[in-house]
């Protein structure tokens, strides 16, 4: 009686196992690349967080009530706010301003990243939720 060889199945169905290596080879790599991708935008996310929130010391919601006559205003806060990379928008009313910021970067395709600063009477807080900035809601003032 002869004994067929051990891998003789495999080499049958040749195709069907390149093509599951084939695609845990490109789950593995989007894996690493969705690591990769977190771990940049979590620092570079921090790193505009960190000179915005410098940016906005001693500011306050008065700041930015009349945004648009501000970036008229050469040199003004409102102009620094608007050149910020990734700038969206300002919203603003006595006691809040509300301020939203887009990062980019090589990670934008892997996650999304949204930096926020909210003005109060009281002072400037920075947040960065892991949400595109469109479903980050202004909060009640």
């Amino acid at each position: 009686m002869v004994q067929a060889p051990r891998f003789q199945g495999l080499r049958e169905h040749r195709a069907i196992l390149v093509s599951v290596l084939v695609v845990l080879l490109i789950v593995v790599v989007i894996g690493i690349g969705k690591f990769a991708a977190e771990r940049a935008a979590d620092r570079d996310t921090q790193a505009q967080a960190a000179r915005i929130e410098t940016l906005l010391q001693g500011a306050s919601p008065d700041d930015f009530l009349a945004f648009n006559a501000g970036v008229k205003r050469p040199g003004s806060l409102a102009v620094k706010v608007r050149d910020e990379p990734g700038f969206v928008n300002v919203k603003a009313v006595a006691d809040l301003s509300f301020i939203r910021f887009q990062p980019s970067g090589w990670w934008a395709g892997f996650t999304e990243r949204c930096i926020v600063a909210e003005l109060r009477l009281d002072g400037a807080r920075v947040t960065i939720p892991k949400t595109a900035c469109v479903r980050v809601a202004v909060p009640a003032s």
